[in-house]
């Protein structure tokens, strides 16, 4: 009994093992389709099935893709319009400071000749002033008169225009 159930397990292996290349088995008419398939037959049937899978999770996946980003895109045009209006507002305070170097430039450019005109006054000034002061035993009380009313007038003149 041991021998015949050895002998059926040994049978059973061999006839499984070569299912393929079975000669019996029909491979035409209504019995074909029981027919046990090819190794090629079964790849191509894996890679079909693989690229059909493939397919469809692209088609979903960048749908799922869109969904997840969605509030980070919207995020990012938040993000891209505070700092386009940053931008602008930059662009705006440089033009202000440009403005504003170029009148601080200006003005002391003009006070510069401002204040080289009151020194070279000023020296022209103190150099009558000498001479005056050198020769007034010599000057005629006339001239003495004269100069004191064109400094007077001067010196009125520089009041009622800063008022």
């Amino acid at each position: 009994m041991n021998k015949f159930m050895t002998l059926s397990i040994l049978l059973a292996a061999i006839l499984l093992g070569s299912c393929s290349t079975m000669s019996f088995l029909p491979t035409e008419g209504g019995a074909a389709k029981f027919n046990l398939a090819t190794v090629e037959y079964v790849q191509a049937q894996g890679e079909a099935q693989k690229e059909a899978l493939v397919s469809d999770l692209a088609g979903s996946l960048s749908a799922v893709l869109d969904s997840v980003l969605m509030e980070d895109r919207a995020a990012l045009l938040v993000m891209t319009a505070q700092l386009d209006s940053i931008n602008s507002l930059m662009l705006e305070f440089t033009v202000q400071m440009d403005s504003s170097q170029m009148y601080v430039d200006k003005s002391i450019n003009t006070m510069q000749k401002e204040l080289t005109t009151v020194k070279t006054n000023a020296s022209s000034t103190r150099m009558v002033i000498r001479r005056i002061n050198d020769n007034i035993d010599n000057l005629p009380v006339k001239a003495l008169e004269t100069f004191n009313e064109a400094i007077n007038d001067y010196l009125t003149k520089d009041e009622a225009a800063t008022e």
